[in-house]
Order: C-alpha cells, then sequence, then structure tokens
C-alpha cells in the first residue's frame, strides 16, 4: 500500500526462508508466498493437500492460477472445470457470478497458451462467450475472443468483437492494441486504406513508437503513396535512427519514384543500413537491385553473391543474382542460381523467372511447363498469363493466346504490354472491334508508345483506312523518329493514298537509316 515494493519483496522472501512453520495456521499464504518466489512446484502441492480436506471453488481457482504461471496450462484447465463443477453443484443451473465468469476467462486463457492446435482456439472462444453471456461488458474477454477469431482466420467476427471493444469505455491501453490489431487483420485482407487508418489512429496514441510510423509507411507504399511512405519512415527514423529496416523501406520507397534521384537517395539509405550492420542481408539485396537500375550489373551480382555468403538459404539472392547474370548474358548462371533458389523455396514467381530464362536459352517447352507450374501454384499470378501467352502467340496458336492476356489483363488491368499484345491477336484473330478496344485501352496507358500507334497504323491498313493509319503511324514516327520500318510502312501507306513524292521521301529515309545502322 505504501508502494514500497522492493521492500515488500524481501520480507515476501525472508518469510519463505522462515519454512513451514510460519504458515500452518495459513497454507493459501503459504502457497502465495511461494509462488511469488517462483517455487509453484511447492506453492501446488501446498493448495493440492489443502483441496483433500477443503475442497472450494476459490481454492481450485487459486490452484489453476498458479499452475498458469508454472506453464502447467492443461492442470490449470482441470482446476477450473473442479472450480466449476462445485459451484454448479450448488445450483440447478450455473449461477450468473462474476466468480463463474472469471473462471471460463482463465479457462480461455489456458486455451490459448495451448497455440499446437486449431481446437484450443475454438475452446477458448467457447469459454470466452461464455464469459461474455456472464459479463456483458467484460472488456478483456472481447479483446482475447477477437484475437482468437483472428487466429483462426473468422476475419469478420475478429472485427466485430474489436468494434465493440473501441465502443466500450476501454482503457487507454486497450484502444491502442486493438487498433493496432484490427490493421494488422485490414493488412492480412489486403485492406491497406482501412489498415492505414487505423494505424493512423494508433499513433495519436503513441506518438512515440517507430514501429508504428513503420507500418504506415508500409501501408501507404502498399497504396502507391510514395511520398507519404518516405515521410512515415523518416518519422520513424527520427524516433529510431538505428532502425534498419526504416532505411530499408525507405530506400524501396524511393526507388518507386521512377527516376535517378531517387534511386540516388535509395541506394544512400540501403548503405546507411549496411553500415550500422554490414550482414543486413535485406539491405544487401535492396542495394544490389538499385545497381541493377543503373546498369551497373556487376556490383550488383558482387552483393547478390556476399549476401549469399552471409545466409546460403537466402532464395531472394539467388533469385536477384540470377537476373543479373542473364542480363550480363551468362544464361547457365543464370539457370544454376534460379535452380538454386527453387531448391530452397517453390514459388510462383520463381518459377516463372525459370521460365523467362529457359526462354532466353530457345527452350520454349520448358519455359511453358514452368509458366504452367506457377499457375497451378498460384492462380492470381499474372506475370505467368501474361509469359505463357506470348509462348502461345510465337507458335502462332493465337486463341490460346488471347485468352491468356485476359487472364493476364483480369489480374492486372494496367499491363499495358498485355493490352497491346492481344490488340495485335486479336487482328491476326480478325477480331477487328475488340482489336481497336485493345489499341484505345492500350494509348489510354501509355500514349507514348510507338509500338501502339504503329501497330494500329498495321491494322488500319489492313481495313483500307490509309488516312487513320498515315495519322497513326505519323504519330509514331514524331514519339520515335529513326525508325526504318516505320518509314517504310508510312511509305507504302502514302503511296496507297496516291501521295507519290512524300513516299518515295520515306522510302529514301528508310533506307538511309538501315545504312546508317549496318554501317554501326
Amino acid at each position: 500500500e505504501m508502494k514500497e515494493y522492493k521492500l515488500a519483496s524481501f520480507c515476501i522472501y525472508q518469510v519463505a526462508e522462515m519454512g513451514e512453520v510460519s504458515f500452518k495456521t495459513s497454507p493459501v499464504q503459504q502457497a502465495l508466498v511461494q509462488s511469488f518466489c517462483q517455487n509453484h512446484n511447492e506453492a501446488i502441492a501446498c493448495l493440492q493437500e489443502l483441496i483433500a480436506n477443503q475442497p472450494t471453488p476459490s481454492i481450485f481457482v487459486l490452484l489453476g492460477k498458479i499452475q498458469m504461471k508454472a506453464k502447467k496450462t492443461k492442470d490449470a484447465v482441470e482446476s477450473f472445470r473442479e472450480a466449476l463443477k462445485i459451484l454448479n453443484s450448488s445450483a440447478k443451473k450455473l449461477p450468473n457470478t462474476i466468480e463463474a465468469a472469471e473462471i471460463y476467462y482463465l479457462m480461455a486463457l489456458c486455451y490459448m497458451d495451448q497455440v499446437s492446435l486449431l481446437q484450443t482456439y475454438k475452446n477458448a472462444i467457447d469459454d470466452l462467450t461464455k464469459t461474455i453471456d456472464l459479463d456483458k461488458i467484460c472488456i478483456l474477454a472481447y479483446y482475447n475472443r477477437a484475437i482468437c477469431y483472428h487466429q483462426i482466420k473468422d476475419f469478420k467476427k475478429a472485427l466485430k468483437d474489436y468494434g465493440i471493444l473501441l465502443l466500450l469505455e476501454s482503457s487507454k491501453e486497450i484502444v491502442l492494441a486493438v487498433l493496432i490489431n484490427r490493421a494488422l487483420l485490414y493488412v492480412e485482407l489486403e485492406d491497406y486504406s482501412n489498415a492505414l487508418e487505423d494505424f493512423k489512429e494508433a499513433s495519436l496514441s503513441d506518438p512515440r513508437n517507430s514501429e508504428i510510423y513503420q507500418a504506415i509507411g508500409i501501408c501507404c507504399h502498399r497504396l502507391e503513396q510514395f511520398e507519404e511512405a518516405v515521410n512515415s519512415f523518416t518519422q520513424g527514423l527520427k524516433l529510431d535512427p538505428f532502425f534498419l529496416d526504416a532505411y530499408v523501406a525507405r530506400g524501396n520507397s524511393y526507388m518507386e519514384y521512377g527516376h535517378e534521384t531517387g534511386n540516388t537517395k535509395a541506394q544512400k539509405d540501403f548503405l546507411k543500413a549496411m553500415h550500422l550492420n554490414p550482414k543486413c542481408v535485406k539491405a544487401r539485396i535492396c542495394l544490389g537491385y538499385n545497381l541493377q537500375a543503373f546498369g551497373k550489373f556487376q556490383k550488383a551480382w558482387n552483393q547478390f553473391t556476399v549476401a549469399i555468403d552471409i545466409d546460403p538459404k537466402c532464395h531472394v539472392a539467388y533469385d536477384g543474382r540470377a537476373v543479373v547474370c542473364l542480363q550480363m548474358g551468362d544464361t547457365f548462371a543464370a539457370f544454376q542460381d534460379i535452380n538454386a533458389a527453387l531448391k530452397l523455396t517453390t514459388s510462383a514467381q520463381l518459377l516463372t523467372n525459370r521460365g523467362v530464362i529457359n526462354q532466353f536459352m530457345g527452350h520454349l517447352n520448358c519455359s511453358m511447363k514452368d509458366y504452367q507450374q506457377a499457375i497451378s501454384i498460384n492462380p492470381g499470378y499474372a506475370l505467368a498469363y501474361f509469359n505463357a501467352a506470348n509462348i502461345y502467340f510465337h507458335h502462332r496458336q493465337f486463341a490460346q493466346a488471347s485468352s491468356y492476356y485476359s487472364k493476364a489483363l483480369q489480374l492486372d488491368p494496367r499491363n499495358e504490354s498485355a493490352v497491346l499484345n492481344r490488340a495485335i491477336t486479336n487482328t491476326l484473330l480478325q477480331k477487328i472491334e475488340e482489336a481497336k478496344e485493345d489499341f484505345e485501352k492500350a494509348i489510354c496507358l501509355c500514349p507514348f508508345s510507338a509500338a501502339v500507334y504503329f501497330n494500329r497504323a498495321n491494322l488500319y491498313r489492313t481495313l483500307k483506312q490509309y488516312e487513320l493509319a498515315e495519322k497513326d503511324i505519323s504519330t509514331a514516327l514524331s514519339i520515335q523518329p529513326n525508325d526504318a520500318l516505320m518509314y517504310k510502312l508510312r511509305a507504302d501507306v502514302r503511296g496507297k493514298m496516291g501521295f507519290s513524292e512524300e513516299a518515295i521521301a520515306d522510302y529514301k529515309q528508310a533506307i538511309s537509316i538501315q545504312e546508317m545502322i549496318d554501317a554501326m
């Protein structure tokens, strides 16, 4: 009561050392003292002896609590059940008391501690529900039931319990925990907008918590709000200048800026993380990809190699080095590295990357097998469909190619290459209206792509709509002026339109450009 906890602790230890003589008149006190001194077995033995002569609910509950401290949760559950039996025998119906509610709550905690089986969470939920039936405003029961629902992936019920907790007059600590847990649940559902709102609310309650700002930054990154992500990671680093993950995450957000300045800032962050911890594999891998973006393939290869030396089981490092080897033209080394990665783990991304390497090696059948296996593992991996479609296109299996491009676009509607390729495929399948629609979509997605205008010009030429074809090919040449093939196409079109002089000038320009290329 005087808050002199050190003195209180000293006195309790002194009493424990005095032995059993001091406790003959109070075995409950003896058990409490032994438990405080971490002598749980002695405390349990004392209470079991007492229960043999005096089996009351309160003693069973105390025994269960001490067994929980001793990590003997199964024994604790049995003790709590015995307490409920005695309470139940005192009336025809289980009494609606706080005592019964507490027992169910303690049993639920025991089940939650036994995380090895799904059934334990369900048992915990049952007991916590009984607790709530007996005490409608038991905050800890709602909180722990929400966690159990979360663990068994019953997200709807977990969200409901978290919502109730925020409506109840919960403590500041509980509200903060609820906001963070609910945000993590939203992240698991890939609902980053709602997760972001909860993390922001949590940051108001705990503005000195760098981990919360890290979580906010990750959500912003997922929502492609890269500047906001950088600001949040920076705030976290102000609170904790040695936060390695924040440097790496901020570097990745800088990389998404899509310009050299962003890449340079990213490199500084990755180097800072490595300065703080030279064995930080994550930072080395990100630096490897950063150097790759700058076209410094050998330096990138060095970083991936060091990462592998630090952690020989890091499949991401093998994957990164495989891609760099491919870019340097060493397909065999790339194939070896991607296989090393696949020995460590199997994923749609790794299989798709191996498929690409097989394509470069000319093994198209092996590539298709990799893409199909990637799709079977993860039917939502758009790149596998896109690459498989390209192989179908190569083999002139245009119907299959169109189908796979469509699947890729269902998963990734902003893939302009898939839209353009489907437009070309539909042109070859004589699906003219579908092709026109795809060309329009491709132009909306990538208005400065010469390839889109060039291929639509080809479509208009086959339809003998020469004016439209001439307009598109001229637009393509304004974007990409030194292309011999485009000049030849425009010459063909202008010839059909009767513009002989303009056509001859284009043919001459095409020949001139081609001669320059051949002379290089």
